[in-house]
């Protein structure tokens, strides 16, 4: 009897030890997790925020180590409390004045390949990519049509503001969208640009100046031997680097000081609205200061901010370079924007920047690229039905009083 519990005790460990064994081999036969790694790990990891750092963080800010942060949606909206009163010349559908062009021979400088020996008296505006005829070309700001007509080539639209400033916008399709005696407000679609059939790329030539038709250069007895002629309300658009007075001395003025510096109020209440990264913008990425010097000298960093296009900061105050400068190239822009950024930390950014795709013959840069572009009260989510950005400034003193022009 204990002969057979005996035998039976062997049998029944002998039974247990198989089955270890077998418990062991399914484990070892099992894939290790590292050798197969799901989708979403080791094989398409996403790169750490050192790599690829988020538009709005400093590079030195900790990373995630569980996912890529999310880029913040180009469409983010802020609650802009101010309309513009004057804004860029020329736009695409879809985008911000401005957005997606240059400027490609800028104001005070020497345009080499077309005109050397001469200042260029405005800014040539040009698209970052394909073929600039066709843009929409705006007013930018309310005024009265004084002018429409010319071969520029093109036709030539020119606006009475106030303070007697006039806006200038040369190389437009005939087919204009307005008249002359027509009262315009900020943002109204004077037409297109021209599709040339010179050897000149297609462009918007746009001025801004004190004066509609002066003695020495566009009126009676003009000091240069320009085809523009006398009496001539277009201009010659360029003025002899070899005379005595720059184009501010005659009225001509830098066109994108002006604006920037008339486009807000000086002492705001407020957000005065955003700002959009340019597509594309001029830097990957540029750096937020704490406060800028009486010459836009910037001081005190507080970070470097990566740019994605599209992406939209709150816009708290404007610094722009005077209006008619006495210095020359494209060194002499000076615009800066202070903004908010998403996780509230403010600064100054630099928002026209120098480039040297063009130069002057004393090799310094003639061209100006953009970091961002302003978007003002009238101008968010403003679209009109042709999918344009439709700049509405709609103010109750300008209701009645003229044929104003709205954008077909």
């Amino acid at each position: 009897m204990i002969g057979r519990s005996l035998c039976l005790l062997l049998i029944g460990l002998a039974l247990v030890a198989c089955a270890a064994a077998s418990g062991r081999e399914e484990r070892a036969s099992a894939p290790a997790a590292s050798a197969t790694p799901a989708p979403t790990l080791s094989s398409t990891a996403a790169p750490s925020a050192t790599a690829t750092p988020a538009p709005t963080l400093s590079p030195t800010a900790a990373p995630s180590a569980t996912a890529t942060p999310a880029p913040p949606a180009p469409t983010a909206t802020i609650t802009p409390t101010i309309a513009a009163q004057w804004s860029y010349p020329i736009g695409q559908p879809g985008h911000a004045p401005g957005d997606g062009f240059f400027i490609r021979h800028g104001y005070n400088v020497e345009n080499t390949w077309y005109n050397p020996g001469y200042w260029h008296t405005g800014e040539d505006w040009y698209a970052v990519e394909g073929d600039t005829a066709g843009a929409t070309v705006y007013a930018v700001a309310d005024g009265d049509v004084v002018y429409a007509g010319s071969n520029y080539p093109g036709r030539v639209v020119i606006v009475k503001h106030a303070d007697d400033r006039f806006s200038m916008y040369g190389h437009l399709d005939p087919a204009l969208a307005i008249e002359q005696g027509q009262h315009v407000i900020r943002g109204a679609r004077l037409g297109t640009v021209l599709r040339r059939s010179d050897d000149v790329p297609n462009h918007l030539h746009f001025e801004i100046r004190t004066f509609l038709t002066s003695a020495g250069i566009n009126g009676d007895r003009p000091r240069y031997g320009f085809r523009c002629g006398p009496q001539c309300p277009p201009g010659p658009g360029y003025w002899p680097i070899a005379a005595p007075d720059l184009p501010n001395a005659q009225g001509w003025r830098n066109p994108t000081h002006v604006i920037a510096r008339r486009a807000f109020p000086a002492e705001p209440a407020g957000a005065l609205g955003e700002v959009v990264v340019a597509t594309p913008p001029a830097s990957p990425g540029v750096t937020l200061w704490a406060q800028l010097a009486e010459d836009a000298t910037p001081q005190q960093p507080i970070a470097d901010v990566a740019l994605q296009p599209g992406e939209r900061f709150a816009l708290l105050a404007v610094r722009a370079g005077p209006e008619a400068p006495q210095a020359t190239g494209a060194d002499s822009y000076r615009l800066w924007y202070r903004v908010r950024l998403p996780d509230g930390r403010e600064g100054w950014a630099q928002a026209a920047v120098p480039s040297d795709f063009e130069t002057g013959s004393d090799g310094r840069a003639a061209t100006i690229r953009f970091n961002f572009y302003p978007v003002s009260a009238s101008d968010v989510a403003a679209q009109d039905r042709d999918g344009r950005i439709g700049l509405h400034a709609v103010r109750a003193q300008a209701g009645g009083q003229h044929d104003r022009l709205a954008e077909p």
